[in-house]
């Protein structure tokens, strides 16, 4: 764990933690083992301490204008990443973990999983038949997570019992307490996965999957990104990528409604593929979600990269060239003013800070 991070409300840091680690080692070993054992998560390290930071430019008086953060205690984090691997592990044995979800998984990225979409369309470029994606979203994702759900997941992934109390006494009696001038005021977590926690992922996860699991028809693919859902829809004609592609938005709600999650139908888009001219944006596919006509679009962003219909990647390449064009200006009035006679350093900077840059997503 980084060290300087700030502590919860119980105000012990990771450095204290350390100390207390280095003088007597066997203090920390016999609680985290208990608490394992037992399945038991302490209740004074189920607290959060509320920080609501102004975000610069925007009204005081609106909401929207403040980003909230949520402060655990250190050693509740660490019992956390001991589930986390726990957990984890449990899922790779049982292979439970989807291998077309790309969030929060080792050896997966936002790279490999704009490659595999890149895979799945060109299949049907192959083939020579039409193709569609649609991009979805799950509103409030890890904040309105139903906690029912990844326990049932979890006896379904044949977690050992004092792993399940662990996960299940870990989400009763959450609360989170907001602390101003001398006053305090303190609010039950009775949903989602706590703010900034290690497990927030891998839970996610864990119910995600079921919803990449869903059995679609032939010519379909999904995946995910944490809580972003792509589809790609492929079908001998137009009239046939509707029929597929209006029964994969009624799977999805469903699945949606026995998890209690719904989805954000302001960033659902869809994005026929005009290259080859089998599809048009003057008469797309029509696909509907909750009684919604999807909105039609001719680019989406997907994780870092422009993805258009005509698949040139034009408008991806301009904004990267403006501001790779920005960024470069920027770091060579700096090194110029500082590091002008150290040559080598702008190799240096070129090969660490630009060219990572510029070779994102190809």
């Amino acid at each position: 764990m980084k060290k300087q991070k700030a502590p919860g409300i119980d105000g012990i840091s990771i450095e204290i933690i350390k100390e207390l680690h280095d003088m007597n080692p066997d203090i920390l070993h016999y609680t985290y083992n208990k608490c394992l054992e037992l399945g038991i998560f302490p209740e004074t390290w189920k607290k959060g301490k509320l920080i609501i930071f102004n975000k610069p430019g925007k009204d005081p008086y609106l909401p929207n204008a403040y980003r909230p953060i949520c402060l655990l205690s250190v050693l509740g984090k660490i019992l956390d990443k001991l589930l986390v691997f726990r957990i984890t592990h449990l899922l790779h044995k049982n292979n439970r973990l989807h291998k077309q979800q790309h969030g929060f998984r080792n050896g997966r990225s936002c790279e490999t999983a704009n490659f595999r979409l890149w895979q799945a369309i060109n299949i049907a470029l192959q083939e020579r038949v039409p193709v569609t994606l649609l991009s979805l979203d799950v509103q409030g994702a890890f904040d309105a997570v139903w906690r029912k759900s990844i326990l049932f997941e979890l006896t379904q992934a044949n977690c050992p019992q004092n792993i399940f109390n662990l996960v299940r006494n870990y989400f009763t009696n959450r609360s989170i307490h907001y602390f101003q001038d001398e006053e305090v005021w303190n609010f039950d977590n009775q949903r989602g996965v706590p703010h900034r926690s290690c497990n927030g992922p891998p839970f996610w996860n864990l119910l995600m999957d079921t919803a990449i699991d869903l059995p679609l028809s032939q010519g379909s693919h999904i995946q995910a990104y944490a809580e972003d859902i792509i589809v790609v829809i492929r079908g001998k004609d137009k009239e046939g990528i509707e029929t597929k592609g209006n029964a994969i938005p009624d799977k999805l709600l469903a699945w949606g409604a026995d998890h209690k999650l719904s989805f954000n139908i302001q960033k659902t888009f869809q994005m026929p593929i005009t290259f080859g001219g089998r599809l048009n944006l003057r008469n797309p596919p029509i696909i509907s979600i909750n009684n919604h006509t999807i909105q039609v679009v001719n680019n989406i962003k997907y994780l870092g990269v422009t993805w258009d219909c005509c698949l040139t990647f034009t408008k991806h390449f301009k904004a990267l060239r403006d501001k790779t064009d920005s960024l470069t200006y920027k770091l060579s009035t700096v090194a110029n003013e500082f590091y002008s006679k150290r040559s080598g350093l702008f190799r240096k900077i070129y090969y660490g800070a630009i060219e990572p840059y510029l070779l994102f997503g190809v």
